[in-house]
């Protein structure tokens, strides 16, 4: 099947809104009777608010036959102890019915692409160990290494 990875428009909201949802990304966050309307509005603004900054590429791998399917999100920073700008992959989403057919691979090679334009000196990104990605060292095989004295700290202010 032929998926072309492109850089997101505002008007993918949509459709990106509906393949959280199809993936029960969104359940978590609806109210009882929600339609999901609030979560597409939402990443409307956010989308907006990202294209318009050079320091995010939001990327979405689209096909003639199914629609939109894939979904990755990386942003651009300075690292002072790196002596250059580095790239944090965030989010990686591939439709339910598409995985294994390459869009994860396809959408990380468009990342290392960009990170190689930007002279990034390094990529991150965190995985659940508990997704179905780690448990199949999705990442590994793509050359990633894991960092396992690496301890992830969240805050929410």
């Amino acid at each position: 099947m032929e998926v072309t990875i492109r850089p997101a428009t505002p008007e993918d909201a949509t459709d990106i809104a509906a393949l959280f949802r199809a993936m029960g990304w969104f359940d978590a966050y609806l109210d009882d009777g929600d339609d999901g309307a609030p979560q597409q509005a939402e990443l409307r603004a956010l989308l907006d608010a990202a294209l318009a900054s050079d320091r995010q590429a939001i990327l979405v791998g689209v096909s003639p036959a199914t629609g939109l399917c894939a979904y990755c999100a990386v942003h651009w920073f300075p690292c002072a102890v790196q002596r250059g700008w580095e790239g944090y992959v965030s989010e990686l989403f591939i439709a339910d019915t598409q995985r294994g057919a390459g869009l994860g691979r396809q959408l990380l090679d468009a990342v290392a692409q960009a990170a190689r334009q930007r002279g990034c000196k390094r990529l991150t990104l965190v995985n659940n160990r508990e997704r179905a990605s780690y448990q199949r060292g999705f990442y590994a095989k793509q050359g990633w290494v894991e960092q396992p004295e690496m301890a992830r700290f969240v805050y929410r202010p």
